[in-house]
């Protein structure tokens, strides 16, 4: 391997490691927001209960797998299903 070649192949592993530290802190956000989805969920789920209602509302879920599916295409529907589990809580 020339030293070109080298120092070509150096700053690849160091771009991998900085673009794979930013996703890292991509997930980090993603577990804090779906964390304070899950609390704000609860809230609503407690606060409808109360009102005499459902703790899930299938129209409303619908509605959220359809925005996915909107804005991450066809796989969209099985990340909102998998962040509305999480955030549905213990039944």
């Amino acid at each position: 391997m020339s030293p070109t070649q080298a120092q070509a192949a150096a700053g690849q592993t160091q771009s991998v490691a900085v673009l794979r530290a930013q996703i890292d802190a991509v997930d980090e956000a993603i577990v804090r927001l779906v964390a304070e989805r899950a609390k704000l969920s609860a809230r609503v789920q407690t606060a409808r209960m109360n009102g005499g209602g459902t703790r899930v509302e299938l129209g409303r879920e619908r509605v959220i797998l359809d925005t996915y599916r909107s804005a991450l295409g066809p796989h969209g529907p099985a990340l909102a299903d998998s962040v509305l589990q999480v955030c549905r809580g213990a039944r």
